[in-house]
């Protein structure tokens, strides 16, 4: 019976976390200290970001778009890209007509091909 209760005081000890401040925001800001540059790690386990806003982490493919902790290297979109239709998925989920049109977009290549259909 004492466990009972000891559960139970736990129990609502656990549920008395204090609730946000009003005008706090939701999500936590990003640390300056995880910022990387053109040419850096990004992602991974220590959330490391992309410091230029015009990057983004460019995965390589057999990194699973960043699963599993996988980290990439911030990079910057290329600007012009070739009209070769050579179909890629995206980690993002979209099908683009090669690599440098994703990551024109902003995204790594997930897999070669278009991407495939939930059933």
């Amino acid at each position: 019976m004492r466990l009972m209760y000891l559960i139970a005081a736990l129990v609502l000890a656990a549920c008395q976390a204090p609730a946000p401040m009003p005008g706090e925001p939701d999500t936590p800001t990003q640390n300056p200290d995880r910022a990387s540059a053109i040419g850096e790690a990004c992602g991974g386990m220590m959330g490391l970001y992309c410091a230029d806003e015009a990057a983004y982490c460019a995965y390589e493919p057999d990194a699973m778009c960043g699963a599993a902790d996988q980290t990439g290297t911030c990079a910057i979109p290329p600007e012009v890209c070739t009209r070769e239709y050579a179909p890629v998925c995206g980690c993002d989920g979209e099908t683009y007509s090669n690599a440098c049109v994703a990551a024109s977009a902003g995204t790594s290549v997930a897999y070669e091909g278009e991407c495939r259909k939930p059933d």
